[in-house]
């Protein structure tokens, strides 16, 4: 099926004008009666408001809700879906992620038919956390939870919904979601664990349509594989790793940041592969939400060293040097501080007002260095 992606947006012309196509996936579409909130949006092309149907809302880490509607579009048309992906929920602050669910939900059952026994969540990372405690506190009759489990490890007493789990061979998290699957299985809950060749992603198109099968009730729940060797080893492999990453000084993380690229590239899947993959991307999400909670509280010098080493391990991150940058000038490094506000435009850091309105930078304004990279910034 060749799905065409609308970019418009769609508002209020749902309502009582021209009807939303369907059979195809539109990036946008406004909540009535709060236009910062939208949705991406697929309706099923046998769709018809005589009858109910099921719906599945998903959640993005990143508030892409495109993604992973283009993702399920395909099955979802087959089997009679409707799908819609949040444009606001995303990680960070919880209160964001409540605000664009009910949203969500109150725009779509004034819109569509919509059958409440047959309402599912689907998330990945930070927004499977958000799917499983949804569905954890409402009406939701089963969760796709791709690339993360419960927020905390703490699986609730009762799950009274089936629970499709995912995780690619590379993920940073396989072994949390794997972990989840086993225990939920052992204390009886319906549930399917599915792993792909892949890292930390939304699961593959080719997994959507057992996912919708499994979560409708069309195929049985099933028992995890059991542990194999390399899955161990490349658990073992990997907590080593991240440990070494950690406690090294600046030059040693260099050094096994490189060697760590290396074995990522490798052409044979295996244990060296597989853990040099999960530590490049765990460490750099560990870095960045440490480096962005240790700022909040003020801690300068602890957040500096978590985003000196995000940005080794992502040099294009624009947002990571500037964050290193003001880090560096809250623990009063000035030349660190303008070194890394100089990266920071070089990889494309534009947002003059927000550099403007910082206090951190006071100190620095009558720097010939500052005011060259602000002029640069221009340039």
């Amino acid at each position: 099926m060749r799905l065409i992606v609308c970019l418009a947006a769609l508002g209020a012309c749902a309502f009582g004008t021209e009807p939303l196509p369907k059979g195809q996936v539109i990036e946008r579409v406004v909540c009535a009666g709060e236009e910062q909130q939208s949705y991406a949006l697929y309706l099923p092309p046998q769709y018809e408001p005589e009858r109910t149907w099921p719906i599945l809302y998903c959640l993005d880490p990143g508030a892409h809700g495109r993604i992973p509607v283009e993702r399920f579009a395909e099955a979802a048309g087959r089997a009679g879906w409707i799908v819609v992906g949040s444009n606001n929920s995303r990680n960070g602050p919880i209160e964001i992620a409540r605000e664009a669910i009910r949203w969500m939900l109150d725009d779509t059952h004034q819109r569509f038919s919509i059958d409440d026994s047959r309402i599912y969540t689907a998330g990945f990372s930070g927004g499977a956390r958000i799917a499983l405690a949804w569905a954890a506190g409402s009406r939701v009759s089963g969760v796709i939870a791709c690339g993360a489990g419960f927020s905390g490890g703490t699986i609730p007493k009762e799950v009274p919904f089936r629970i499709y789990a995912t995780a690619g061979v590379d993920d940073f998290n396989f072994d949390e979601v794997y972990g989840m699957s086993r225990e939920l299985h052992r204390r009886g809950v319906l549930q399917r664990f599915s792993e792909f060749a892949g890292g930390h992603d939304w699961l593959p198109e080719s997994l959507t349509a057992s996912a919708l099968e499994f979560l409708s009730g069309g195929l049985p729940p099933e028992p995890p594989p059991p542990v194999l060797p390399v899955q161990k080893k490349t658990a073992e492999r990997y907590t080593r790793l991240t440990e070494e990453l950690l406690r090294d000084d600046e030059s040693g993380q260099r050094s096994l940041v490189q060697r760590l690229r290396r074995d990522s590239e490798l052409a044979e899947d295996g244990v060296n592969r597989r853990a040099a993959r999960r530590v490049l991307v765990g460490s750099f999400v560990s870095s960045v939400e440490q480096g962005n909670e240790s700022l909040a509280a003020n801690k300068y010098s602890e957040a500096a060293h978590m985003w000196q080493l995000a940005v080794l391990l992502r040099p294009e991150y624009a947002e990571g040097w500037y964050s290193l940058a003001v880090s560096d000038a809250g623990a009063h490094d000035k030349r660190r501080a303008l070194d890394a506000l100089e990266e920071a435009i070089a990889h494309g850091f534009r947002d003059r007002d927000r550099i403007a309105g910082d206090p951190l930078w006071e100190s620095l304004r009558k720097e010939p260095r500052y005011a060259k990279a602000m002029a640069g910034m221009e340039k």
